[in-house]
């Protein structure tokens, strides 16, 4: 379909007819908003808007009415249109119906979420079992024993992080993760992560380099884990004894957070999608390297809902710095 930069159709093909329901006599003319839900109706300018600065968007997922008033889960491409002086005259869209294949994914994410659920329970009574006998094997002479139990420990802990995280992505998916917002020193949290970490992990070196009573309306303990999360990669990605940096700064009305290391790095062909679901980078320097590609997933959509940004800068071989910012309380 074509609009005008007022959003007026301009014209409606086949297809349209076809996903819509609606029939190229009655759209031609019409405001493009008789397809959008009202809930979505602010869509519409933020669109116009960086399709004047030349931008073209692909894969922008939303809904749009049908004929009748069924709401469709669609899959767009935006691109502006051009007069032969180059000056942007109107917008060319592709609508794409992708319900079908939304629905497979809530059908998906409901048995993750059922399962993961499940699994919650045998593994709370296993990590209980697990903390009674390392007490009990705390003075043990067999060092074998004592070590091995140690071992399980940490990896039921990896065991429960994963299906913690799977757990999340079903609610997140689902409309059922709640964000519950409070003032908090964004500074104060930080120094609380690296202060765990630098308990738990000897191999590398965490310095920061944060600005103090940098307030934010957050979801804390969100926050808290999307800024684990980002340390974690960074020791999981580098090798020991290597520094890693963490900066956080007011900067042009928003808390930037920033997390360097000198790692392994990103291809520049996988940075744009480290933030996509169960997406990972597959090298021979990470086929050791456990996980599903949920963490990065998982605290982008967090960011987001906090109407956040998050990004990343890297090259393969030098390391990697991975940004975050939230709007200033």
């Amino acid at each position: 379909m074509g609009k005008s930069l007022d959003g007026t159709i301009t014209s409606w093909n086949k297809s349209a007819e076809r996903i819509f329901g609606y029939p190229a006599s009655e759209m031609i003319g019409q405001s493009i908003l008789k397809l959008v839900p009202e809930d979505r109706q602010d869509e519409e300018p933020q669109i116009i808007a960086r399709l004047k600065n030349g931008e073209r968007m692909e894969h922008f997922e939303t809904k749009r009415l049908a004929n009748g008033g069924r709401v469709l889960d669609v899959s767009l491409t935006i691109s502006p249109i051009r007069d032969k002086h180059g000056k942007i005259t109107g917008v060319s869209k592709i609508a794409r119906d992708i319900s079908e294949q939304k629905q497979d994914e809530l059908r998906k994410n409901d048995f993750i979420g059922m399962v993961s659920h499940e699994l919650k329970t045998p593994l709370t009574s296993l990590m209980a079992l697990i903390q009674v006998a390392n007490l009990k094997l705390k003075n043990n002479p067999d060092n074998f024993l004592a070590g091995a139990m140690e071992k399980a420990d940490i990896q039921a802990k990896r065991m429960s992080s994963m299906i913690n995280g799977f757990l999340n992505i079903s609610r997140l998916e689902s409309g059922k993760i709640a964000i519950n917002k409070e003032l908090f020193d964004l500074d104060l949290l930080i120094r609380e992560v690296v202060e765990e970490y630098g308990l738990t992990v000897s191999t590398h070196i965490i310095d920061i380099d944060i600005s103090n009573h940098v307030q934010v309306n957050a979801d804390r303990e969100k926050i808290g884990s999307v800024i684990s999360n980002l340390i974690s990669n960074a020791v999981k990605y580098s090798p020991k004894r290597r520094k890693i940096e963490v900066k956080c700064a007011p900067v042009n009305g928003f808390a930037q957070v920033s997390i360097k290391d000198e790692g392994m790095g990103v291809n520049a062909q996988d940075l744009p999608r480290i933030f996509d679901r169960y997406y990972r980078v597959e090298s021979n320097q990470t086929r050791h390297i456990s996980g599903f590609g949920i963490g990065l997933y998982l605290s982008a959509e967090i960011v987001r809902r906090h109407e956040g940004q998050i990004w990343a800068e890297s090259e393969s071989g030098t390391g990697s710095v991975f940004h975050f910012s939230l709007p200033l309380a």
